[in-house]
């Protein structure tokens, strides 16, 4: 039962939440081919750190800055969890943007310093 109540919970009030997340190998190459990494954690949580490259921007800022995005990139985005980055992926999908849940702030630093040292 209870498992029924967090997927409705997920539907509803995340989006496609973290069941959207992507395959880290998935995430790690459109971040290797130039995929932009959008933050959508709050200002306070991003003050914390960000993932080499992020940009922050929260999920419930996130309608009012769609013209700051690149429509020619693919958009990686991320949270603390990958919950609120699977929203954001909703969000941006239905405005017309090419984009995929990367999921944690953990797993995309380690992708993005993974391809930093690599490209070093």
């Amino acid at each position: 039962m209870l498992e029924l109540i967090e997927k409705l919970f997920d539907k509803y009030f995340l989006g496609s939440g973290t069941s959207s997340i992507r395959p880290e190998i998935e995430v790690a190459n459109l971040i290797r081919n130039g995929a932009y990494i959008l933050d959508v954690r709050t200002a306070l949580e991003a003050k914390k750190g960000l993932a080499p490259g992020a940009t922050n921007i929260s999920l419930f800022q996130l309608k009012s800055h769609l013209g700051e995005l690149p429509r020619d990139r693919t958009i990686v985005t991320y949270c603390q969890t990958g919950g609120r980055a699977g929203k954001a992926r909703d969000i941006l999908e239905r405005n017309g943007f090419k984009v995929v849940n990367g999921g944690g702030y953990d797993v995309i630093c380690e992708i993005a310093m993974m391809n930093r040292s690599t490209a070093a």
